[in-house]
């Protein structure tokens, strides 16, 4: 058995085809169906099953994919102290985000991280807290941005308290308000974030025993600004979209709401050369802010 055998595999489950897994590791498809029969015939186990709507793991490849990640996350591991040995800084680092990080924060992060460490291929998985938690968990990314409340069972390094904000139409009567309670807005048109701060939110209206009177729910931070612009409702977001907001009144909640966002990962004290450069980064980066 090879790595390189290993390092298809993975592949193969992670692009769902033979195709499309050879040709990001510029292979044949022919290729990368004799080495996976290969490591079939070597552990004497069915690994995949092949059907029309693509491959899929067996009971056996699911247990084997955990120690093959081990494996190839340990190579990697490998390659990269042996470069930082050398006076270089070389590998992968898999990074999991999710939106509003994505849109907000991480940009500036990787645009530094590059000029830093040209040599350094960084991945990017985005996704909603409980799919980020589960991809770090088993392997599949090397650290990701998360909320305090999501990190159950890896370890996580805080980096700042993301409040939430009220927002409202230029035009609302509470526009000049610094401050406003929940109490203030309940029964106003409310646009719900999803995916997101949707539970701070709607745990904020159940602690004060009010329910919100919601006109819509929208996934995407910068369509819920725009529909507050237009005057459809109000709504509550994370400061950290706020960065590029016109044309809307702000007030901070009397009624005090935050996430904690940081770096997860499954153990900090095995982590690569990569992903330490990574987390220093970051972390100076955002005390700067």
């Amino acid at each position: 058995m090879t790595l390189l055998q290993y390092e298809i595999f993975k592949e193969v489950i992670e692009s769902g085809s033979f195709t499309k897994a050879g040709d990001k590791l510029g292979l044949t498809q022919s290729a990368v169906s004799h080495a996976i029969k290969s490591l079939e015939a070597e552990l004497d186990l069915t690994l995949l099953k092949r059907g029309r709507s693509g491959v899929f793991l067996t009971f056996e490849g699911e247990r084997i994919l955990t120690y093959i990640r081990q494996i190839l996350n340990l190579s990697e591991k490998l390659k990269q102290e042996a470069g930082r040995l050398n006076g270089l800084e070389i590998g992968i680092i898999r990074i999991g985000t999710f939106p509003s990080v994505s849109s907000y924060l991480l940009p500036s992060i990787i645009e530094r991280f590059h000029s830093m460490y040209p040599s350094i291929k960084v991945e990017f998985y985005e996704g909603g807290y409980h799919e980020l938690r589960h991809l770090i968990a088993s392997g599949v990314i090397d650290i990701g941005f998360l909320t305090a409340e999501h990190t159950e069972n890896l370890d996580f390094i805080p980096l700042f308290d993301d409040h939430l904000k009220v927002i409202l139409p230029s035009s609302h009567p509470l526009k000049n308000e610094k401050q406003v309670s929940i109490h203030d807005i309940a029964t106003e048109p409310f646009i719900m974030p999803k995916a997101g701060c949707d539970d701070l939110i709607k745990a904020l209206f159940k602690t004060n025993n009010l329910r919100p009177n919601v006109y819509c729910e929208i996934a995407d931070n910068q369509t819920i600004i725009a529909m507050v612009q237009k005057n459809l409702g109000i709504s509550i977001v994370p400061e950290i979209v706020m960065q590029t907001t016109r044309d809307l009144a702000t007030a901070e909640l009397n009624e005090e709401s935050f996430r904690t966002i940081g770096l997860a990962l499954q153990n900090l004290n095995t982590v690569s050369p990569a992903v330490t450069a990574f987390i220093e980064l970051t972390k100076s980066m955002v005390d700067k802010k």
